[in-house]
């Protein structure tokens, strides 16, 4: 069985802990009861498989939070991968977040993804920071619960904690839950998107070589 990991695990980078850890505290050292709803652009899947490091499938098996620096919270997950539609191949993948509770204490950003032990996602991740921590794609835009309802497969997100801002009308709304979307649809959706941008890089590097051979 292969285990994916990422390199550093949160806080265990050979960056500059000080500068970095006193910005970490002022996003997420945050009473999880009393943060304000976090603004952010509202994405769509295509956005999300485009800013996407990592797109998952699969469920969480173990959560574990531990302190980092300056009481800041992270928890680390492990993922069973059901699938991997982008940036992973393996059977079990393990990542940190910033936020968790340890004891009586807790820490988060508010509108962040969330995750259960046994629950089935399918996750945007996005690529690692300096600490070594990974965050879903538009905070929780990037994470879905897969739930079976009446025999369909559907993907539901859990908004709560966020306001959504289009980005050309510049309106902002606040979705606390939305109504789930077929799971198949959604993995359709995902594999057409990354087709169509592999098919791209292949045309631009083509007319790159193209043009490299005329100006010789």
């Amino acid at each position: 069985m292969s285990l994916g990991t990422d390199t550093t695990r949160c806080g265990k980078s050979g960056t500059r802990l000080t500068q970095v850890v006193a910005l970490a505290c002022a996003l997420v050292a945050l009473s999880l009861g009393v943060a304000e709803a976090s603004t952010v652009l509202r994405f769509s899947p295509d956005d999300m498989t485009d800013r996407a490091a990592l797109i998952l499938h699969g469920k969480v098996v173990e959560k574990r939070a531990r302190h980092l620096a300056k009481g800041v919270i992270v928890t680390d997950y492990r993922l069973e991968v059901f699938d991997a539609y982008k940036g992973f191949k393996g059977k079990q993948f393990a990542f940190s977040a910033y936020g968790g509770v340890l004891g009586k204490r807790g820490s988060g950003i508010s509108g962040a993804a969330s995750y259960r032990v046994n629950e089935e996602i399918l996750v945007f991740l996005a690529p690692i920071n300096k600490l070594g921590c990974r965050a879903a794609v538009g905070l929780a835009q990037g994470k879905y619960t897969i739930r079976v309802v009446e025999g369909r497969k559907l993907a539901f997100r859990d908004l709560e904690g966020l306001r959504l801002m289009d980005r050309k009308s510049g309106k902002i709304e606040e979705i606390h839950q939305e109504q789930g979307v077929a799971f198949d649809d959604l993995v359709e959706r995902i594999k057409q998107r990354i087709a169509a941008n592999k098919k791209k890089a292949a045309e631009e590097d083509t007319g790159s070589k193209g043009s490299q051979g005329r100006g010789n």
